[in-house]
């Protein structure tokens, strides 16, 4: 089985990404990724992952450092958590992604007694980020990253507004 982008996550980046064309790039026969475009003077950018099986994650990665073991931030969308409900996962996935590209974002990491942790800001929403990879080295205990809304506000409106005619 390949992975697939569903119709109502290529129907929303086609809406909000219309000045830029995304190019899908095949991880491995299992999963492919998406590199949303990097807001100006953003210290990030996102980056989406489709599974063969349905699952999805969007990771954050530095735009000083870009390799695949740079994100330092992500968000899974796991079949678990949805109780195996592709359809329910692909709306949340929407719902999340449409929030990072239309808000301001802010990346917060921690360093704690044991582990680094990472929090994604835009509606309150947070995900702590372990495992094998390498961790941003920053001054003190706390680093705050940057980024502005990926679709500018004033486009987005004026898109829905053309869409509901």
């Amino acid at each position: 089985m390949s992975p697939r982008i569903d119709a109502k996550t290529a129907a929303l980046l086609s809406r909000l990404l219309v000045d830029c064309n995304p190019v899908v790039h095949p991880e491995n026969r299992k999963i492919a990724v998406i590199d949303l475009p990097t807001a100006q003077d953003a210290e990030y950018f996102f980056r989406v992952w489709f599974d063969a099986g349905g699952e999805r994650q969007i990771t954050a990665q530095l735009v000083r450092r870009r390799s695949v073991d740079t994100y330092f931030w992500y968000r899974p969308l796991e079949m678990g958590e949805f109780n195996g409900s592709e359809d329910n996962l692909v709306i949340k996935f929407c719902q999340e992604l449409e929030a990072l590209l239309t808000h301001e974002t802010r990346i917060v990491q921690r360093k704690g007694w044991l582990f680094w942790h990472f929090r994604c800001e835009y509606r309150g929403h947070s995900v702590f980020r372990g495992g094998r990879f390498k961790v941003p080295q920053i001054e003190g205990r706390k680093r705050v990253y940057h980024s502005a809304p990926i679709v500018s506000v004033n486009r987005y409106i004026a898109r829905l507004l053309i869409l509901r005619g």
